[in-house]
């Protein structure tokens, strides 16, 4: 065993007794401190000189990680970084720092998170929590819908309502989002022949693909996504290419390319 790629594996950052159990001697500990491979910011807490922010920040204040921050650590799909460091404790004092405190005395599930989410965050972004989460198999439907039937729950059943469980990402999850606000009927991955699955159909008329950064990873997926696009163009249906920038940033300008395109390309009716 290697106590630094086991401090590692927490996220640069473990306490002692999490060391203990996982079977290392308080000399073990000791020396690898003394040996600069781990550093101790407060007594009984251990971190490699890459830990997690957040993580030390909520190690160092006696509190775990809460809300979208740990959603963040469960590889969920976040939209904007958090402002605050959310943090979960089961008592009353005040935090230092800045955080954003939540109140639990057990250790969070997945659920749990994602309930925090929706009842702290706009509803774009814990959409997007809640949605990956039900992707990722973490939590199922059921689970969410048993949880949110309280008189005070109707924000979080109005979310729980929206989650489409074969969303590929968290810009075809926002764009979708988007779509349907500016009172658009929406058809998520539908198969075109010849060219795949589209992530978003709109009013049975116009392709919207929701590109990331990261889209084009080689050429090799380069090339194919141009064929998409040429029979696409063969075939007569329409698609706009949608941004994160555009989609997250500048949804206004994100809805007027929609409604020009649909207008564009809508069948025009033939006078009887």
């Amino acid at each position: 065993m290697d106590i630094v790629r086991e401090v590692a594996g927490k996220g640069g950052v473990a306490r002692r007794r999490e060391l203990e159990k996982a079977g290392f001697s308080g000399h073990e500990i000791l020396k690898a401190v003394q040996d600069g491979r781990l550093s101790r910011p407060i007594r009984g807490v251990y971190v490699t000189p890459d830990a997690d922010p957040a993580l030390l920040a909520a190690a160092c204040v006696k509190a775990e990680l809460a809300c979208v921050n740990a959603a963040e650590r469960l590889g969920l799909w976040i939209l904007t970084k958090p402002r605050f460091i959310h943090v979960c404790v089961d008592h009353g004092r005040p935090l230092e720092g800045n955080f954003r405190v939540h109140r639990s005395a057990k250790q969070l599930t997945p659920l749990d998170i994602c309930l925090q989410c929706m009842r702290c965050l706009p509803e774009l972004e814990a959409l997007c929590v809640v949605e990956s989460a039900v992707v990722k198999r973490l939590v199922t439907l059921q689970q969410l819908r048993s949880r949110t039937g309280g008189a005070r729950d109707r924000k979080l059943r109005r979310i729980v309502g929206m989650i489409d469980p074969h969303s590929q990402s968290i810009l075809e999850t926002a764009a979708r989002y988007r779509l349907k606000a500016g009172g658009f009927s929406v058809q998520t991955q539908v198969y075109v022949k010849g060219v795949g699955r589209l992530d978003l159909f709109v009013e049975g008329i116009l392709g919207i693909e929701a590109d990331g950064r990261e889209h084009h990873t080689n050429a090799k997926e380069f090339e194919e996504d141009r064929r998409r696009g040429n029979v696409l163009m063969l075939n007569g249906t329409p698609m706009l290419r949608a941004t994160y920038e555009l989609i997250v940033n500048r949804p206004e300008e994100f809805i007027e390319l929609v409604r020009r395109g649909i207008a564009k390309y809508r069948p025009t009716k033939v006078a009887g």
